[in-house]
């Protein structure tokens, strides 16, 4: 496995047993890479240190019923793989019995934790379905979902669910949220069409979350850069990360419909500036790649 810096551009190599076999990358969080195979048990694993945590299979009893709208021609990752997206709470090499895992998962994309104090899987029944982002925010998980409505999940048993900002009309294609400071916002990817690769990304807006029912739209971020994707979403402050251009959005391909497309995906990756409204291609990739799997994934080491 390859990992290119950012800031550097230098490549480094190395081995990961681990990630042989199989495996989907399904989240980048508090510097581990989350995996997960065909039987949806996980496999967390620091590429720094090669620390490697496996988790008990998510429970048949949490799995919902396969839809019968389904296509036969169902993509492989939501067919094959059940987990959509994986967000830690801490490392868990931190304290290997004090961490918790939230996950996107299914067909209808449900939300999910595992406690690691307890070792059990619980599904968050209240939250609903079509979930498109989770993020670790300030000690609370948060998560979005299609519609743009955004959660406070407070994790006890029962978990206590908080709805914090209604659903919206924002027209989008996938909506993220992620953690500027202390406060948090929603960026909008926008796809369309392409007849080459099947579809690509063509604009991003972002917006502060200001209120229940109010979110304003952000101008010029000089100081900041976005990295969105498969990781757990993150804004960067420039003068910390050396080499990453302010007001621009870091992105990789995340689409798992691309089936619907008749590719396979991951060629959606690139820099988009907010300020000039172009897009560049990653240095890491080449220009013209059509596919990729496993997917390009950030990577941002825990500090």
């Amino acid at each position: 496995m390859s990992f290119q810096s950012v800031s550097s551009n230098k490549v480094h190599h190395c081995e990961l047993p681990a990630c042989a076999g199989g495996k989907n990358i399904c989240g980048s969080s508090s510097g581990f890479l989350i995996m997960v195979d065909e039987t949806s048990e996980i496999i967390m694993i620091d590429p720094n240190t090669n620390a490697r945590f496996v988790l008990p299979q998510i429970p048949t009893s949490l799995a919902p019923k396969h839809s019968t709208n389904i296509d036969s021609g169902e993509s492989l990752e939501t067919r094959k793989y059940l987990v959509h997206k994986a967000v830690l709470s801490s490392p868990p090499d931190c304290n290997p019995h004090d961490y918790i895992l939230m996950v996107i998962y299914g067909e209808e994309r449900e939300l999910a934790y595992y406690t690691a104090w307890n070792q059990t899987w619980i599904k968050v029944q209240e939250a609903g379905r079509y979930y498109d982002d989770i993020i670790f925010h300030m000690g609370e998980f948060y998560a979005v979902d299609e519609y743009g409505k955004v959660i406070l999940c407070q994790l006890g048993f029962p978990p206590n669910i908080e709805e914090i900002a209604m659903p919206w009309l924002h027209r989008g294609s996938k909506i993220y949220l992620v953690g500027m400071g202390d406060e948090l916002c929603l960026v909008i990817r926008f796809l369309k069409d392409n007849p080459t690769v099947g579809y690509e990304t063509y604009n991003f807006e972002v917006h502060w979350l200001e209120s229940y029912d109010e979110r304003m739209h952000l101008g010029d971020l000089e100081h900041w850069a976005f990295f969105l994707g498969q990781n757990e979403s993150v804004a960067l402050q420039t003068e910390i990360v050396k080499g990453v251009k302010g007001n621009c959005i870091y992105f990789t391909d995340d689409n798992l419909d691309a089936y619907k497309y008749g590719v396979i995906g991951g060629h959606d990756l690139g820099v988009f500036n907010r300020g000039e409204e172009s897009f560049q291609p990653l240095q890491c990739c080449q220009r013209n790649m059509q596919s990729a799997w496993p997917r390009p994934v950030w990577l941002t080491p825990d500090n």
